[in-house]
């Protein structure tokens, strides 16, 4: 494993040339392979929390509790903190000072453990009137549904910290350009999860205390298992108050704290859905997020891989100053997404009703779950290429250590998504369908938002030559939308369940893709013979 693993690293490009595109490539497609593992063992764990737990009352209570742990970490590591902290280590390793970079790093992780003892510590022990504010008045009169999610939140909040550490050991590796053992983390994670629910769901009160007991376990594993490459990188924890007067530890948290907000847009927003989905029917909740570990798989194919490249090596080049290459990056990284993402969310609409009833229609997940599942599908999957846009647009701003205009941007979205969510959801009658469309149409708002503000900032994006590639792209979808039409027409899935319609399933979706490579080939698409020639490249060597 471990060889396997430091394979990842690669060696950052000064420009924005081919060899660069290489060198991003590779990066990219090993860290998308041990993330698409990780997502896929992700979707094992929500087919066994289906499997025990349905759509019922547990299964919503496990989902917010899980909800407010995930948006903190969302905020004070995976989000505000990488992305402040991954240009201001990236900055101090250009200039190739060791000893500074392991001062720089032993003062920040004091003062960040310090930061997420107290934020862990409070969560456990405002649990209670957390849950009672948000979430009572949706399902206070459903016995028991808030003492279980009081004590289910209380359990979860240790998590919070060991993800967090475990967040900013992962940035540490990526500015290393080390991505591969931090993607493969969240497998063990997952892994963790699903054993402690299937061996031990007898011995608790009900199976959601086994997820939240697994969610520990598996934290603890996260962490645990990048520490030996960090070390390799010379980098040791060694507690110190020496990060209160170091300059570069100041200017993570000069760039931090007005970001809090905007890096962790994404999961205010999903934390504010499940807030509305609450006061929703029974299963509300529980059916958002199994469809978004659908939309989350997608996303985790290629967008979140890119995204983990791109900050690291853009921050290298605006450190250098090479905003023609910053340009060039972008500019790739995101038509790469959308011949990834804008297929994907075709044939998953496309496909959505039989995807769900072969992946989660067993034990208590019965065909009223597959309905609601698939009804916030459709919504879901319809947001995936502007989320996968979002998400790498936003980096530039972090490249240039510039957190305060999407946090100004966040805002305004935020604001549109909580009146959408009510609208779409209440008035429209759409239930949880239309809490999932208004995600959709707010990522839309950001990243039209992002992208104006970035081409006024640096000029032009190269806008004129990705409009073409997202224009062949959306032409090989539509030849594969035509293999689709017929077996839906035919009634192909019909009346079959389980491994049956596995069955039936797998070679449609593979004659689907492969319309999908034939239509590319045939109007040249760059992003495939990038692919083509990374893999000729491999089979060679």
């Amino acid at each position: 494993m471990s060889h396997s693993l430091e394979a990842s690293e690669s060696k950052p490009s000064s420009s924005g040339d081919n060899s660069g595109r290489r060198s991003f490539m590779r990066s990219t497609l090993v860290t998308s392979v041990l993330t698409v593992l990780s997502r896929i063992v992700g979707l094992v764990r929500e087919q066994v929390r289906g499997y025990y737990l349905g759509t019922g009352m547990e299964s919503d209570a496990f989902g917010i509790a899980a909800t407010i742990p995930n948006m903190l970490r969302r905020l004070f590591a995976e989000g505000a903190m990488t992305a402040a902290f991954v240009p201001v280590f990236s900055g101090l390793r250009t200039d190739e000072d060791r000893e500074r970079l392991g001062r720089f790093f032993a003062g920040f992780m004091t003062l960040f453990t310090l930061l997420m003892l107290a934020v862990t510590a409070g969560g456990i022990l405002l649990a209670r009137p957390l849950v009672e504010t948000l979430f009572s008045s949706q399902f206070g009169d459903v016995p028991g549904k808030v003492e279980l999610t009081v004590g289910l939140t209380q359990v979860m909040f240790p998590f919070l910290f060991l993800v967090s550490i475990a967040a900013i050991v992962q940035a540490t590796l990526n500015s290393f350009h080390v991505f591969g053992p931090s993607a493969f983390t969240p497998v063990l994670l997952s892994a963790t999860n699903i054993l402690v629910v299937v061996w031990f769901h007898d011995s608790f009160e009900n199976a959601a205390w086994a997820l939240a007991v697994g969610f520990l376990a598996g934290g603890v594993l996260q962490t645990a298992f990048q520490i030996p490459y960090l070390r390799e990188k010379g980098l040791r924890f060694r507690p110190t108050l020496a990060g209160f007067k170091d300059p570069a530890v100041r200017q993570v948290a000069r760039i931090f704290v007005p970001g809090i907000f905007s890096a962790g847009i994404y999961q205010i927003n999903v934390t504010i859905a499940q807030v509305i989905a609450a006061g929703l029917p029974e299963g509300a909740v529980a059916s958002l997020q199994y469809s978004l570990r659908l939309q989350e798989l997608v996303l985790g194919v290629f967008a979140v891989s890119v995204a983990t490249v791109l900050l690291p090596t853009m921050s290298q080049q605006v450190h250098r100053g090479e905003w023609s290459a910053v340009k060039e990056t972008l500019s790739f990284s995101i038509g790469l997404l959308a011949f990834i993402t804008i297929p994907a969310t075709a044939g998953l609409m496309a496909l959505a009703t039989p995807i769900v009833r072969v992946l989660y229609e067993y034990g208590k997940f019965d065909a009223r779950s597959t309905d609601m599942t698939v009804w916030a599908l459709y919504f879901h999957a319809a947001g995936i290429f502007f989320i996968a846009m979002q998400r790498n647009v936003v980096q530039v701003f972090y490249a240039m250590r510039d957190l305060k205009t999407p946090t100004i941007i966040a805002a305004v979205v935020m604001a549109a998504h909580i009146c959408l969510c009510w609208l779409f959801s209440e008035p429209l009658q759409m239930q949880q369908g239309g809490i999932a469309l208004a995600g959709s149409v707010s990522a839309v708002l950001n990243v039209a938002l992002l992208y104006f503000v970035l081409r006024s900032r640096i000029g032009l994006l190269g806008t004129r030559v990705l409009l073409k590639s997202l224009a062949k792209t959306t032409g090989a979808t539509a030849a594969m939308g035509l293999v689709l039409a017929v077996p839906l027409a035919l009634g192909f899935f019909d009346s079959v369940r389980g491994v049956a319609l596995a069955l039936r399933l797998v070679p449609v979706v593979v004659a689907a893709m492969a319309a999908f490579v034939l239509a590319a080939r045939l109007l040249h698409c760059e992003e495939l013979e990038e692919f083509a020639r990374l893999v000729r490249r491999k089979v060679r060597k």
